[in-house]
Order: C-alpha cells, then structure tokens, then sequence
C-alpha cells in the first residue's frame, strides 16, 4: 500500500466512517436500511428519540422507508463515555436459568416486549412510550414478570 493511500488489499477505504468510526471498530457504515434489528439489541432514549443499538452500531427506525437505518451515534454520546453511561437503557437484564439459546432468549424478549406493551399501553420503541407515556414502571413490572415465567432471573 502507497503512503497516504488509506485502502487495503480488498480496496475497502480504511479511513471511510463505519469501518474505522470515530466511536470504534466494528459499525456498518450509516445509511444502510434493515427491515428487523438484531435479536439482542438495546433501546436507549437520546434527546426524547430512541436509538437502537447492536454489535457498536446505532439504528434509527425511519419512517419514510418504514425500516431501520443505521446512523451515527447521537450528539454529545461520543463525548460522554459510551452509550452505557450516558443514555438510559429501557431493557432488563434478563439471564437464562433453563439453557435457553441466544435465539430463544431473542424470541422470548421480544415477545415479553409485545405482551407488556399490550398490558400496558407503554411502548419504549415509540417516542414519548406510545399511547401511554406514564406507564413506564407496569411496562418494566410486566415485562419482567413475561421473562421470570420463561424461566430467566431478571435484573
């Protein structure tokens, strides 16, 4: 490789965001649409929006293309020490007491997600939580009682 040229054997731009982003190894660029996210993503509300987040990449659901587009990380998030500390996750921690697989402890989340929301009327995927913003505590309540019947120690 010539000094300055910043592509490798493959011609991949080394220097191109996503490849080597300002916030780690790893993302897949932004801009790319997806119709689902990753099983074991997190929900992290920035600024009064959620992003969604998996494998040191951020997904946004886009409206307009009615799937999820992965973008930058919000702003002010890269300075304040990683997604972690600065935004609030919406999630339990959920760990598997019978052996579930990480494919089923994907489908069980997620439709511990659906049943909570349809008690509920609170839905941390939508802005504000949906039809019922103020029931953030019976979501997580019933959320967690969902996964504690599947048989996980939730957290």
């Amino acid at each position: 490789m010539p000094d300055g040229d910043s592509t490798d054997t493959l011609g991949i731009d080394t220097n191109a965001e996503g490849i080597y982003g300002p916030w780690g190894w790893g993302g897949l660029g932004l801009g790319l649409y997806f119709a689902t996210l990753p099983l074991y993503y997190s929900t992290y509300w920035w600024g009064g929006v959620p992003y969604y987040y998996a494998d040191n990449t951020y997904y946004r659901w886009n409206g307009d293309v009615g799937q999820y587009e992965t973008v930058a990380p919000p702003a002010g998030l890269q300075n304040q020490g990683g997604a972690q500390e600065a935004a609030t996750p919406s999630e339990l921690i959920a760990y598997p007491k019978n052996g579930q697989s990480p494919e089923q402890s994907g489908k069980d989340k997620f439709e511990c997600h659906r049943w909570a929301v349809g008690q509920t009327g609170f839905d941390p995927t939508q802005p504000g939580g949906g039809s019922s913003p103020g029931n953030r505590s019976n979501y997580t309540r019933a959320q967690a009682a969902c996964l504690e019947g599947r048989g996980y120690s939730v957290k």
